[in-house]
């Protein structure tokens, strides 16, 4: 347990969790109505992706193989990888609970360990067979997104009946909202089972043989002439089973504004007499404009971070490629793939306007700026884990401005999501001007960093 403990803050976790809970808390304090929200969206899911890339990297180091033949069981690996990730968790929740002055803490308490537990043990479980934090990452959206989704759908009165409480974590949500059809000890008794059940999936997955070690493999032919890398990478891409998911989501993300947001917005005015028509302009922002570039810089990120502790660095340094144009061919890619990710989200959306297309213009930089931030921080994946999730604060922050009057506002200039904003009303020139220049400085600052720590 103390060697997870040791892992864990050398990769800047406990940092991370103290860093987040401080707008957790702030937001709580201030709308105390998003709290069974916050604590079941980001508070009981802080750890599980840290969790898999920590598992990820355990495999790929060759860690996992060593303790194998080691008197070590595999459940007391799974203790070492969840236990420290999960009292972190507990104890985030706890500032939270306090600021919004819930009523019932204990039990909320209950429900947030229960519900941490399960999904870092199914993160352990799901990454223990992954070669790549990028696989696990294509892989755990599939069982995760119904744990989420479901118990979302069901306090927006999508879904109705009995029958979703099945999903375990619906009971969850409903118990930190006050609103069980069912009892207690039921829904927690019901959780603990699955929760016992995703623990002991980890520990089977932990102990199982490495299919990338053990499954044959095909000699082919080498190809004549100069190696193409992008035809390298489309077939690690499509082993990975990267395209699926990221084809996808920017399409699911404009169905769910499209064809979700209107009952939600029913649903708030309903239950919580909360007007959200005034607030579709910042939720379009957050759910697409900002959120498409920020996921495609992160999968860009994720990936060098992958290609840099898998050794693939090591060969592009001394080729014809080197490391700049590495970098330039992956921040091209992410480019690209936030613009088409845009050009298909935002008119399914049905929520941006076309004189917005100012907005999406500037987003688009978004993408290789998120990049290079995460490389000049990171130095392997596990640390790309919990970069990308503190960048996620700036990179949405800005959008508070849409609150803030006068001059206060004025306090999120220095950053990019900024200008985004203030472009959404029109493309006016000084605006676009504006957050050109900036995106463009903080490209200046970060390329030579991270072109710096890829070199290493």
């Amino acid at each position: 347990m103390r060697t997870g403990w040791l892992v864990q803050a050398r990769h800047h976790v406990p940092a991370l969790v103290a860093g987040l809970v401080v707008p957790w808390t702030v937001l709580a304090a201030v709308l105390p109505a998003t709290v069974p929200y916050l604590l079941f969206i980001e508070v009981a899911t802080v750890g599980t992706f840290v969790a898999g890339a920590l598992t990820v990297a355990d495999r790929a180091t060759g860690i996992t193989a060593a303790l194998a033949v080691s008197p070590v069981r595999p459940a007391s690996l799974v203790a070492a990888r969840i236990v420290p990730l999960w009292m972190l968790t507990v104890l985030a929740a706890v500032p939270v609970l306090l600021a919004a002055r819930v009523a019932g803490i204990l039990v909320s308490l209950v429900v947030i360990a229960l519900t941490a537990l399960l999904l870092l043990a199914a993160g352990v479980g799901m990454a223990a067979r992954r070669r790549t934090v990028m696989g696990f990452l294509t892989v755990a959206p599939w069982p995760l997104a119904p744990l989420l989704a479901v118990p979302l759908a069901v306090a927006a009165g999508l879904f109705t009946g009995p029958a979703w409480y099945a999903v375990p974590t619906t009971g969850t949500l409903a118990l930190l909202r006050g609103v069980a059809s069912y009892p207690a000890w039921q829904l927690l008794g019901y959780l603990a089972v699955w929760t016992a059940a995703a623990i002991a999936y980890a520990v089977h997955a932990i102990a199982g043989p490495d299919p990338h070690r053990t499954r044959p493999t095909r000699r082919r032919p080498v190809a004549r002439g100069r190696p193409s890398y992008p035809r390298a990478d489309l077939a690690n891409i499509t082993r990975e089973a990267i395209i699926a998911p990221i084809a996808a989501s920017p399409l699911l993300l404009g169905l769910v504004l499209r064809y979700a947001l209107p009952p939600l917005a029913g649903w708030a005015e309903r239950v919580h007499g909360l007007d959200l028509s005034g607030y579709l302009p910042v939720i379009t922002l957050l759910a697409v404009v900002v959120h498409v570039p920020v996921i495609a810089g992160m999968i860009g990120a994720l990936i060098i971070l992958d290609d840099r502790d898998d050794g693939a660095l090591h060969a592009i340094r001394v080729s014809p490629l080197g490391v700049g144009r590495y970098l330039g061919y992956r921040l091209t890619l992410v480019t690209g793939l936030a613009a088409a990710g845009l050009a298909v989200a935002a008119p399914l959306s049905g929520q941006v306007p076309a004189s917005a297309w100012g907005a999406c213009l500037l987003a688009i930089p978004l993408a290789p700026t998120f990049t290079l931030a995460a490389l000049a921080v990171a130095g392997n994946r596990v640390d790309g884990v919990t970069t990308v999730k503190a960048l996620g604060v700036p990179s949405h922050a800005p959008l508070a401005a849409w609150w803030l009057p006068g001059a206060a506002g004025w306090t999120f200039a220095p950053l990019p999501t900024y200008w985004i904003l203030r472009a959404w009303d029109g493309p006016h020139p000084a605006v676009i001007a504006s957050g050109t220049i900036c995106t463009g400085l903080w490209i200046l600052l970060l390329a030579p960093r991270a072109l710096r720590r890829l070199a290493r």
